[in-house]
């Protein structure tokens, strides 16, 4: 799977989503008027008739597009406002469908073996860990749900998370990761967005019906033919608003259908077990309550589950879901067409990995170096967006080696923003004396008190763990309220500035941190693409080679040299490597805001230029690797951990 040619196909049937919305609006338009007509034709003659030449008598313009300005108004006020309610990040969606976020510290062992799962995968992959939402359904369902990498949550069925090994609830995750790296779920947004907008009319017609004005209307003998009509069309819009919801649910099934095939396939290659989806789809096959979801509002996101998720006569003339019969064969072509009747799984045992007695591969987690020929710029980004059992080995290897402490700090608000500030302590005594100041006049005293605690973990930290421990605390993070944020926020501010510069490390863990939280708090805006091609973003490519040239050769000459392979990746041989006391705080966060307007299609070039760069020697060291994965992510580009394999 090519990740940025899938990013830009999804944004590209979005406009085909768009084309087919307005087609709808149109026939909407039509239908209306025709109705009205017919309204104002029974008011005049108090006679029922849609006949042509009575219509034809009873049409103006100015009516006609009277009604398809309210039309036209009501249908796209109507989407945006569900789209913009949604588009805040996957939790929208989650805590709509009624699920409950896991606290990352959970000692339940289903949910401690669910989240270990989600974080494996998420640190194998490159991109934050997302939360993850639990469904009080019995069915098996599950569903990724966002507008991006940065933002995305899983949600899980109880029914998934207590009936499906190990292996199984791998598979599932693993699916549900390849729509994360598909664009599928914008485009999942959009969708519940055009629906929402065309069945606006029939809520609408349903309110003129119901109403208890018009109830009262049906009193007065003199308004009785107003009554009448004012009813007609509100059964009118009824008809018309579920009309057009029937030609919505058919653009849904159209787009998710083929969607799921390919995420099965994608889930078989990151696990190399095609054992795990395909189980997990034969015990939906023979599940008491299947993959069904009773909650109201299951209809809305029904095309994003992993399995169908609601009945009904719309869903099954439309089915946004292949048969399981036929995705099952194409995973397991020996398959008997029995399916497995779930049960509750023993999980004390499963924690771990099922696959026990396989042996470990020897994953050299790339620390120092790289061996020459193992990777070129190329290959490392055609990683984006892809990973496979060595990196979800190598990502458990990874949090096997964070020190406990840390690790379980991680996983909740307090601690979280005690890993955040010990990760900025600086190895200066001058340093840190000021920041422990700043600490105990800015922080909360209790999360003061598990920094210091925290504090001698940070000195035999592995390099290479440094990056993926940010990453884990970020669904802590994002359980704060909004004024404990804006504390924490001006907390990591302070410690940064304590020594008033900025290092590459303290740059990566606020872009990382800060940017990502921002977004989720509303503070700032998700990045629109604008940019198409790189020569219209040269001044800020110029300062992003310049950074990771200084960032992996200190010496001035081979900084030169890599920036100069890079710049020729790019198709720039005309950039000029800037100083390294250039690079502050404000023109790196500047030249990045503006990177990431770039389209789908000129990321791969970027991430290729910087990548050459980094690789001028055949070699890489762990910061180059942060620095490139950080510019990866903050293109919403996840890129995996770079492993030898023997």
């Amino acid at each position: 799977m090519n990740f940025f040619e899938a990013q830009d196909r999804a944004r590209r049937q979005t406009g085909w989503l768009v084309v087919l919305f307005m087609l709808a609006v149109a026939g909407l338009i039509l239908l209306t008027n025709l109705l009205v007509l017919g309204a104002l034709a029974y008011n005049q003659t108090g006679v029922l008739t849609f006949s042509p030449a009575l219509l034809a008598q009873q049409f103006q313009w100015d009516v006609f597009l009277g009604v398809a300005a309210v039309i036209i108004a009501l249908v796209f006020l109507g989407s945006a406002y569900k789209t913009m309610s949604l588009s805040g990040g996957g939790h929208k969606v989650a805590e709509m469908l009624g699920g409950r976020a896991l606290s990352s510290d959970s000692r339940d062992p289903d949910e401690r073996r669910l989240l270990n799962v989600v974080e494996e995968m998420a640190i194998a992959a490159g991109m934050p860990v997302p939360r993850v939402y639990l469904l009080e359904e019995e069915g098996i369902n599950a569903f990724a749900a966002g507008s991006s990498p940065n933002n995305a949550v899983i949600g899980i069925t109880r029914g998934a998370m207590e009936t499906l090994s190990r292996d199984e609830l791998q598979g599932v995750i693993a699916h549900e990761f390849s729509h994360i790296f598909n664009g599928d779920m914008r485009m999942n947004i959009r969708l519940i967005g055009v629906l929402h907008g065309i069945l606006l009319l029939a809520l609408i017609g349903y309110f003129l019906v119901r109403s208890s004005y018009f109830a009262r209307l049906s009193r007065n003998r003199q308004s009785g033919g107003l009554m009448v009509a004012i009813i007609g069309v509100g059964i009118g819009l009824l008809v018309i608003g579920y009309v057009g919801h029937f030609f919505g649910q058919w653009i849904k099934a159209m787009v998710s259908r083929q969607r799921e095939y390919l995420a099965d396939a994608s889930a078989v290659q990151f696990t190399r077990n095609k054992q795990g989806i395909a189980g997990a789809l034969k015990k939906i096959g023979g599940g008491l309550h299947g993959s069904l979801l009773e909650t109201p509002a299951a209809p809305e996101y029904s095309h994003a589950y992993l399995a169908k998720g609601v009945k009904g006569f719309m869903q099954s003339l439309f089915s946004t879901h292949p048969p399981l019969p036929d995705r099952i064969k194409r995973l397991d072509p020996a398959w008997d067409g029995e399916f497995v009747v779930p049960v509750k799984q023993s999980t004390a045992a499963d924690i771990e990995p099922a696959s026990e007695a396989a042996p470990k591969p020897s994953l050299d987690i790339v620390g120092a170096v790289v061996a020459a020929g193992v990777l070129s710029a190329g290959k490392m980004v055609d990683q984006v967006g892809n990973f496979d059992e060595q990196q979800v080995e190598a990502a458990r290897a990874i949090l096997d080696s964070i020190p406990p402490e840390l690790r379980e700090a991680a996983a909740e608000p307090f601690g979280a923003r005690a890993v955040i500030y010990v990760l900025l302590l600086d190895p200066r005594p001058e340093v840190e004396r000021e920041q422990q100041r700043l600490l105990e006049q800015q922080a909360d005293p209790q999360v003061v008190q598990v920094c210091q605690a925290l504090a001698p973990q940070r000195r035999d930290l592995p390099e290479a763990v440094r990056l993926p421990l940010i990453e884990l605390t970020l669904p802590a993070l994002e359980g704060l309220s909004e004024e404990q944020y804006r504390r924490f926020r001006g907390v990591v501010q302070a410690l940064i500035a304590a020594d008033k510069r900025v290092d590459l490390k303290e740059w990566i863990l606020q872009r990382l941190v800060i940017r990502q939280l921002d977004e989720y708090f509303g503070l700032r805006k998700p990045a629109r693409a604008k940019h198409g091609k790189l020569t219209q973003v040269k001044a800020q490519l110029q300062v992003i080679l310049s950074l990771v040239a200084h960032t992996e050769y200190p010496d001035a000459q081979q900084a030169a040299q890599a920036f100069d392979v890079g710049a020729a990746e790019a198709g720039m041989t005309d950039l000029t490597l800037l100083p390294r006391d250039a690079l502050d705080l404000n023109t790196l966060n500047n030249a990045l805001d503006t990177l990431e307007q770039l389209k789908p299609l000129a990321k791969p070039r970027l991430l290729k230029a910087c990548a050459a760069c980094i690789l001028h020697d055949g070699n890489t060291t762990v910061p180059a690797q942060e620095l490139l994965r950080t510019l990866a992510s903050c293109l919403d580009s996840p890129m995996p951990l770079l492993v030898k394999s023997t």
